[in-house]
């Protein structure tokens, strides 16, 4: 499951409509030969879709069929950014999913095969409390906003009517007790909290990116349940440093294998804590013994991690990862822990993103510490740990999110230049 996958399933859970969308996937997903068949006219190539086009009044006619494949070219980079989920969804083809690189709710189809309706699932244990509806509510007005841009760009393909949507999570995967939703939510608290205040900064700011961040901030907020899920104490150490020091290196991907093989073997542990009659043995010991099963676990925690810009490299074939923030990762995450106006130490900061994100820093003088306990390599205050904060700090301060005002003091704020 991938970002853009989620985005389909908690947009739809949450809006409960969707559109059909049958030009924007024939102008977004170019073909050049025709596949034909004896019902069907193949529609998808660019000399048969140009000329049908205008005659719906999608098209201008001023636009002449080179101009009209350049455009398809940058429809089909905007709405398939990922560059794997969208694919052709009409006859005479057929595809597992097609999930478009959304910029409003008006670009949600309901063509997604891969979400597993994990969006359902979040909304289910958000709803458990009042700081989880407070932020769905939030959320919903941040649908309202004006999308951006990149909007505009397909408006003349987009659907005019849309449709209801039948959640069928239910069906598939059973109901969720109410108990079983609040015993999430209460391990969830901070985190969906989080949500909230992330939710509650964007709708302030009137951001253009303000859907993009939302869906990675609860992508962050799966990614965390799945490691507490698997540990009571999950610990990601972020290499800052970007392996000039090996030591830091060596232990931001011990951290990442570590939670990797708890989230794994937490399914063990599960089924092992678990009524036996909800999950017949027999047919456990199939999963339990599949190689292939794991290895769906594996890259489940993996892709998602690498895609939300927490793990890295991005590279599918490199066997060692670890903790790197991306850019836009490191923004979302701020602006889930920090309110309006509010001035936090670089100290109070990075003890919130551990706390809440489980991500260490090296900047507390206690992480070293909760390393050695978690059973991690030792590594040195002065040589590796206040080095790698150092270099964090750096990138906070690119961001525009941290000042340094003296030596030896840096300050954490939303827009940090302006409000300090």
């Amino acid at each position: 499951m991938k970002p853009v996958h989620f985005a389909t399933s908690f947009l739809l859970a949450l809006t409960g409509r969707y559109y059909t969308l049958e030009f924007l996937n024939k102008a977004s997903v170019p073909k050049v030969a025709p596949k034909d068949s004896q019902r069907v006219q193949d529609q998808y190539p660019s000399d048969r879709l140009h000329p049908l086009l205008i005659d719906l009044g999608r098209l201008d006619p001023s636009v002449d069929l080179d101009a009209f494949r350049t455009l398809r070219a940058h429809l089909n980079v905007a709405y398939n950014n990922d560059g794997s989920a969208l694919a052709a969804a009409f006859p005479p083809y057929s595809t597992f999913g097609a999930d478009y690189s959304a910029p409003s709710v008006r670009y949600v189809s309901n063509s997604s095969k891969n979400h597993g309706y994990s969006g359902s699932f979040v909304i289910s244990i958000f709803k458990a409390t009042g700081a989880g509806r407070s932020a769905l509510e939030t959320i919903k007005r941040l649908l309202q906003v004006p999308p951006s841009p990149l909007a505009a760009l397909g408006e003349p393909l987009l659907d005019a009517v849309d449709h209801e949507w039948l959640d069928r999570h239910d069906e598939y995967f059973g109901v969720i007790e109410p108990s079983r939703a609040a015993t999430i939510a209460a391990k969830m608290q901070d985190c969906t909290c989080a949500i909230g205040q992330l939710a509650a900064n964007l709708e302030r700011q009137r951001s253009n990116y303000a859907l993009r961040y939302i869906i990675l901030g609860l992508c962050c907020w799966l990614f965390a349940y799945m490691m507490r899920q698997a540990s009571d104490a999950p610990l990601l150490l972020i290499d800052a440093l970007q392996g000039s020091n090996p030591r830091i290196r060596g232990q931001s991907r011990a951290t990442y294998a570590r939670a990797l093989d708890f989230f794994s073997s937490s399914y063990d542990r599960a089924y092992s804590s678990v009524d036996r009659h909800t999950v017949a043995e027999g047919d456990w010991n199939v999963f339990a013994s599949s190689a292939e099963a794991r290895e769906i676990l594996d890259e489940h925690f993996r892709d998602l991690g690498v895609r939300i810009g927490v793990i890295q490299p991005r590279s599918a074939v490199a066997k060692h990862k670890h903790i790197e923030l991306q850019a836009d990762t490191l923004r979302v995450l701020a602006l889930s822990l920090l309110k309006e106006d509010q001035v936090l130490t670089m100290a109070e900061f990075a003890e919130r993103l551990r706390t809440t994100w489980s991500l260490l820093v090296g900047a507390g003088v206690q992480d070293g510490d909760l390393l050695r306990s978690s059973r991690f390599g030792p590594l040195d205050r002065d040589d590796d740990l206040r080095p790698n904060a150092i270099a964090f700090e750096a990138l906070l301060i690119r961001l525009g999110l941290a000042v340094e005002p003296s030596d030896g003091l840096t300050l954490v704020a939303i827009n940090a230049e302006e409000l300090i």
